[in-house]
């Protein structure tokens, strides 16, 4: 079992994947409005380093995304980082924690999350799920969007 820190008081403190941010902040992904609630109310922490705005910075530049939602690029990014700057809480890079993900470039979400003493971590990822079973031993809960009930606060 990894080492965690302890949570402190106040919100929840949420570790979000990339595609989870494009489900909540530019694909209005139905599984995510109720998480996208709590972020917006306070109610909970979106977590992230530098490097996962990088990657999401990047994600959000290629046309791909931009063709699918009709936006400009440059203006999609500048929305998602005030949210970012808003709803989460920027934290220096994590160091490695024991558990490794299959995916590397997954790597840095889990150690965050641990590191962090995140109690979540919304993911649809496969080989960031294929984690849940052994840090739900140490309080991390590893989710899909669509297996959360946020209808009452402190739920989740």
């Amino acid at each position: 079992m990894s080492p965690r820190a302890p949570a402190p008081p106040g919100p929840e403190r949420w570790v979000l994947d990339t595609n989870a941010v494009l489900d909540w902040l530019v694909y209005d992904d139905a599984a995510m409005r109720g998480a996208g609630s709590w972020l917006r109310s306070g109610r909970a922490q979106w977590l992230h380093s530098a490097e996962m705005l990088d990657e999401l910075v990047d994600v959000l530049g290629r046309e791909s995304v931009t063709r699918r939602v009709a936006h400009d690029a440059r203006q999609l990014r500048e929305r998602v980082l005030r949210v970012a700057g808003r709803c989460g809480v920027l934290l220096p890079a994590a160091a490695r924690c024991a558990w490794t993900c299959g995916d590397a470039d997954d790597q840095m979400f889990i150690d965050l999350a641990v590191q962090a003493g995140a109690s979540l971590l919304l993911t649809r990822d496969r080989q960031l799920l294929a984690l849940a079973a052994r840090a739900s031993g140490a309080g991390l809960r590893i989710a899909r969007p669509a297996e959360l009930q946020l209808d009452a606060p402190g739920a989740g």
